[in-house]
């Protein structure tokens, strides 16, 4: 998964276009026209003060998506979500 900034978001997403469905369909707005892709590498914030990288915090919904799986629950493995807000 590749990571978006759109608006003050930062989705996570296969394709830019995954990321600008998802952002009108959860955020409720329009996408800009420009969309940022982001290096994984970048710290964000991570709530309670605390920052971690894009890639950390994919890494940890998609371990959680897994784990739901392997529990026999269907998920969507690759559908997009919000990493952070900035």
């Amino acid at each position: 998964m590749e990571a978006y900034r759109i608006g003050d978001h930062v989705i996570a997403a296969d394709t830019e276009e995954d990321a600008r469905h998802f952002y009108k369909d959860e955020v409720g707005k329009d996408p800009p026209a420009a969309v940022e892709e982001l290096i994984v590498s970048v710290e964000v914030p991570a709530g309670e003060g605390k920052t971690a990288t894009i890639r950390d915090l994919i890494n940890k919904i998609m371990d959680e998506r897994n784990d739901w799986l392997r529990m026999g629950v269907p998920c969507d493995l690759h559908y997009p979500f919000i990493v952070a807000k900035l």
